[in-house]
């Protein structure tokens, strides 16, 4: 059973900005999923609730920070997709756990 595929030469191939807009957007979605996880999943002891939210916590922040400049990368280099690439950087800077915790210290 032989597996079958498209040839290279009929596949469409997306431009280069088209592809680094899906990279941060699948990132920056991998951030706010794991942020949310992180608050979400806090089963078993409290040990263990404690390594899986700092867990998703540094998933999350290494997410958003690669999203992020993903997202600058593409608003430099590219002009075709410039308003998804500035929805992109406000979404990582807000989502990103360590502004979040910088302003608790700050204002606390």
């Amino acid at each position: 059973m032989a597996l079958y595929s498209t040839p290279s030469s009929t596949r469409t191939r997306r431009p280069q900005s088209t592809q680094i807009l899906i990279a941060s957007a699948v990132t920056e979605g991998l951030a706010v999923l794991t942020l949310v996880l992180a608050f979400v999943v806090n089963v078993g002891s409290p040990s263990t609730v404690l390594a899986t939210f700092l867990g998703f916590m540094a998933v999350s922040v290494v997410a958003a920070t690669l999203a992020f400049v993903l997202a600058l990368v593409g608003l430099l280099r590219f002009a075709r997709h410039t308003a998804w690439f500035i929805v992109i950087l406000v979404v990582s800077v807000l989502a990103n756990p360590v502004l979040w915790f910088f302003l608790i210290g700050y204002f606390s």
